[in-house]
């Protein structure tokens, strides 16, 4: 029998490699047990039992310091339990080499292993690091750095060095599962099997699989303009909550997570993403809608909006109606708005004024050269509602010193009067029922005087012109029509709905601009600004966020191809270039699909590649192979919803719990859910456009829902050539559609199938 010695050795080796990781890996968990420790007994925890810490809020600064302090002590004990489960995911051998430079906690010269987790373990009083946040600077080399010579920044400078090992680990609670010493073959390996994992009912973290390409934008620079045009499936939005946490971890001495901004498209979204943050270590972010900051920006002010969601009323149009939209989309988000606003409340600020003197009878309280010198000069600092408050104080001063030297008159009149009558009559009723008169007659004065003073400010501000936010708005577009025929469209959409007092959901970006300029905003304290599905906002909601927190701290993430919400959106990346921001800005590509198999990624790009998208470069699947989509043809709307029904049982009976079910429009999907729930489905749910929560599972929905989730399968159940014509927008619709699956995508359709699948490698059943 012949010996394999190499092969022995090499079975020993990873045996006693294997072992020694065991005994870290204990000596860690021993380490994470005695802070856990530490931290209950300042918390004064038994048992693990934390339910009843409370701290006293006495007002003090004391208290709100205390209450700081055991916040923080919360979180990292939550961190330390969650370490028991998984301390960490990775091993670096690392030698930094000798220089000027401090190589943070390691030291220059000498072999340190650097073990990565998501969060770090210090082993105090000595504050010895255990494990390495994977925001460090030194895990870098972990997401970008291939063993030999390699280099990361840390706050000192560039640390150079010799990377000689880069370890994956698996560690599931508290045991080591699996060892991977990396060559991109065995890192892949790691990849494709994280991918191949179920989802749930809310959008994953993704610190152990993070790419280098993704790497790169969660570690740019926080203070500069950041897009990211990210293929569907690159994780643009992980990344994008992943930066933020990176953000925090580096600017954690001068940022706050109040201090950070998320901008989601729907409170459905919201609900999907809301648990990355707080499972990255990080709670409290801003996270909201345009709509609902909107709101909180302009308080009372905020006009009511019609409910009429934008791509909804786009599925029920015919091609020439969106183009008709989309004229009036482009113009009212257009960033060339943002100076035709400015330019409105130029004239506004002195068209507003009254023409003529401010006169109480024959006294001038206020000539027209004083209000025009006050609003446009001594107040100009103030919003030009402000001014007005402002000059309107000066006038009640002036109107306080007329109506005192008045009440004078009156009474000294009224006392010579009476004197006189006193003098001429004799006692008697005739000269009390005539003194009398007098008086009341002068306190009938006076009280007129009294109520002219409180009346008086009101009759003078209602000579300058309405200060009504949607009353200046519709101004505001009349005289944009005037002025050029081609925004009456436009024009005539707002007077419809200002007449019933209400805005459109597109119409915010400039009421906001207006509103800043005409009364000021409540503006929150917001450091950097992350936008998602960004490709569907218009350039104008970003410029006006610039201006009102004055910085240039964006990350905008999105992908051109999935803007269907037609023309209002950005179009280019580029046409943030110049007009947004001061600082250049950078355009990062997030080429590699990572979600969806090969096989369903290759049938999502023949359905864009029938309409390209200027702007977006090649697309490169993960190599993670699965079944091809499958297309059922029906003849009827009743075999359809067998067809879906026998389809959606299939994927359970593999095991797949997150099933997207995908109509055109809601009323389709209230239609398929009935049928559905008929049929025996009852635990599928029907997901609407007002939805606030994700709860994973059978979900219907209709294609307005869908865009930024992810499932395990997806079925289109209206697949056909009617439901999709081959067109642009639906072209774009289609391919959303196609990219939400991780493992199964399949198709219905009665009758013709859509054009879109014409080039896509379907199995036909």
């Amino acid at each position: 029998m012949e010996i394999n010695l190499e092969k022995m050795t090499k079975q020993a080796d990873q045996q006693r490699q294997w072992q020694e990781e065991e005994v870290h890996l204990a000596a860690t968990l021993e380490v994470v047990d005695g802070e856990k420790q530490k931290v209950e007994d300042k918390l004064g925890i038994v048992d693990g039992n934390d339910r009843f810490i409370h701290v006293l809020d006495d007002g003090s600064n004391d208290a709100v310091v205390q209450q700081f302090l055991v916040k923080n002590q919360l979180r990292t004990l939550h961190q330390l339990r969650l370490s028991q489960r998984q301390p960490y995911f990775a091993r670096l051998d690392f030698t930094p080499d000798q220089s000027r430079h401090k190589a943070d906690w390691l030291k220059a010269g000498e072999l340190s292993r650097v073990y990565v987790g998501r969060w770090g373990v210090i082993q105090t009083p000595e504050y010895k690091v255990w494990v390495a946040d994977w925001r460090s600077p030194v895990a870098n080399l972990y997401y970008s750095g291939q063993v030999g010579r390699v280099s990361y920044e840390c706050p000192d400078g560039s640390v150079y060095g010799e990377l000689s090992l880069k370890r994956m680990l698996s560690v599931e609670d508290g045991q080591l599962t699996g060892m991977q010493d990396t060559g991109l073959a065995g890192q892949e390996k790691f990849l494709t099997d994280a991918l191949s994992q179920l989802t749930s009912a809310r959008l994953r973290e993704v610190v152990t699989t993070i790419q280098a390409e993704q790497n790169t934008v969660i570690r740019a620079d926080p203070m500069q303009p950041l897009c990211v045009q990210g293929v569907a499936g690159s994780g643009k939005t992980t990344i994008a909550l992943h930066r933020i946490a990176w953000i925090l971890y580096r600017l954690q001495k001068t940022l706050t997570p109040q201090q950070l901004l998320i901008l989601a498209p729907n409170p459905l979204f919201l609900s999907y993403i809301s648990k990355v943050l707080p499972d990255l270590g990080v709670d409290d972010v801003r996270q909201i809608t345009f709509e609902g900051l909107s709101r909180q920006m302009l308080g009372k002010r905020m006009p009511k909006l019609e409910d009429v969601p934008q791509l909804r009323l786009r599925l029920t149009m015919s091609k020439e109606e969106r183009d008709q939209l989309d004229d009036i989309l482009r113009r009212k988000g257009s960033l060339a708005l943002y100076e035709d606003i400015q330019a409105f409340l130029r004239w506004w600020e002195e068209e507003c004024l009254p023409k003529e003197d401010l006169r109480l009878g024959s006294t001038v309280l206020m000539t027209r050269e004083e209000i025009q010198r006050y609003c446009l000069t001594d107040f100009r600092h103030f919003p030009i509602a402000a001014r007005i408050q402002e000059l309107l104080k000066v006038v009640r001063n002036r109107l306080g010193t007329v109506m005192e030297k008045l009440r004078l008159a009156i009474t000294d009149a009224a006392d010579k009067k009476l004197d006189v009558l006193l003098h001429s009559l004799p006692d008697g009723p005739e000269r009390r029922q005539k003194a009398t008169a007098l008086l009341d007659s002068r306190d009938q004065r006076l009280r007129e005087l009294d109520e002219l003073k409180k009346t008086f400010p009101k009759q003078v501000e209602s000579r300058f012109g309405t200060m009504n936010l949607l009353e200046v708005y519709q101004l505001f577009w009349q005289r944009m029509a005037q002025e050029d025929a081609a925004c009456q469209p436009a024009c005539e959409t707002v007077q419809l709905r200002v007449a019933k007092k209400k805005a459109a959901r597109e119409d915010l970006p400039a009421l906001l601009a207006l509103a800043k300029g005409l009364y000021g905003l409540s503006v929150p304290d917001v450091r950097h600004v992350v936008i998602d599905e960004a490709q569907d906002v218009p350039p104008l909601q970003v410029k006006i966020l610039r201006e009102i927190f004055q910085h240039d701290a964006f990350t905008l993430v999105g992908d051109l191809c999935q803007g269907i919400c037609g023309d209002g959106g950005i179009r280019q990346w580029s046409d943030l270039s110049e007009g947004v921001f001061k600082k250049p800005v950078e355009v990062v590509a997030l080429s590699t699909a990572y979600r969806s198999t090969a096989e369903i990624t290759e049938a999502a790009l023949s359905v864009i590649h029938r309409h390209p998208v200027d702007g977006v470069g090649h697309t490169q699947p993960v190599l993670r192979h699965g079944d091809k989509p499958v297309l059922k043809c029906c003849q009827n709307a009743k075999e359809q919803a067998q067809a879906a029904l026998s389809i959606i049982r299939g994927w359970q009976s593999e095991g797949f719990r997150g099933i997207g079910v995908a109509v055109k429009d809601a009323k389709a999907a209230k239609k398929l859910h009935k049928a559905l729930q008929d049929a025996g489905l009852t635990e599928a749910r029907l997901v609407t456009e007002g939805d606030e929560s994700f709860e994973g599972g059978v979900q219907i929905m209709d294609a307005g829902v869908v865009k930024g989730l992810e499932f395990d399968c997806m079925l289109i159940a209206d697949a056909d050539a009617d439901t999709y014509p081959d067109q642009r927008f639906y072209a774009k619709l289609f391919y959303v559609l196609c990219t939400r699956p991780l493992h199964r995508l399949s198709l219905c359709c009665v009758g013709e199938p859509a054009a879109h699948l014409e080039n896509a490698a379907v199995t036909l059943v």
